[in-house]
């Protein structure tokens, strides 16, 4: 068992080659996980868009992570592009209105989108419109993969109030190349990578660290500018 830290395990694994869609899920700490392995795309000069369906994008930590390693933070946030949704309406416009020739525009070539699946547990969402929006999402991935353009789908483990939409998760398992399962086992975090590209499944694990504990915070109310979807 070596000790390697998930993030850099899903970073070098996700972004060896182009054009994937993967699947980052566990219950504590994957969307701090997820954080750190954007933080490292961008670490290398490069951009990537969020669209994120969970209020989990935080700037203060990437900064402070840039800060952590010697960047300066306004540099490093200005290759950082997010849209918010708040509905399961406003997650699919999010993502099949122009995200593609917005990314080419920008030479971004990762999307990283938080909580893929959480806003289809409304009821206000017809069963199925819930259907139709993920196809129409399913085949813009798709898309955007056909165009070297990598997506990481993060999720926590889904407990729905509406139980039986919790078997869409299966569903989003069955759209990624692959999927990298976080797991806490005693005082480890250990990653597990199922259905990699190389046809094998292998799992690496660490010690709980610093950096890697800080809990993510809500961004202040007003914080997203009105008009406009994506942000630096």
């Amino acid at each position: 068992m070596t000790n390697i830290p998930p993030f850099k395990v899903v970073n070098t694994h996700f972004t060896a080659t182009p054009g994937k869609i993967g699947l980052l899920y566990g219950e504590r700490k994957v969307f701090a996980t997820a954080t750190l392995v954007s933080s490292e795309i961008i670490r290398r000069n490069g951009k990537v868009v969020f669209v994120d369906a969970s209020n989990r994008v935080d700037p203060y930590y990437l900064a402070k992570l840039a800060r952590y390693r010697g960047i300066d933070p306004s540099v490093f946030l200005r290759n950082a592009f997010v849209s918010r949704a708040f509905t399961a309406y406003q997650l699919e416009l999010a993502i099949t209105e122009d995200l593609g020739p917005f990314m080419n525009e920008i030479g971004a070539k990762t999307l990283i989108l938080y909580g893929f699946i959480d806003l289809m547990d409304d009821e206000q969402v017809p069963k199925k419109d819930v259907f139709s929006i993920m196809r129409r999402i399913r085949d813009t991935l798709n898309l955007l993969r056909s165009d070297a353009i990598s997506t990481l789908l993060v999720s926590r483990v889904p407990h729905f109030q509406l139980r039986e939409r919790e078997r869409l998760f299966e569903s989003v398992k069955r759209m990624s190349d692959v999927r990298y399962h976080l797991e806490q086992v005693d005082n480890f975090e250990r990653i597990a990578i199922e259905g990699g590209v190389d046809g094998t499944d292998n799992t690496n694990s660490h010690r709980s660290h610093p950096a890697r504990a800080a809990e993510l915070v809500q961004l202040p109310p007003g914080a997203q500018k009105r008009g406009s979807n994506y942000l630096r």
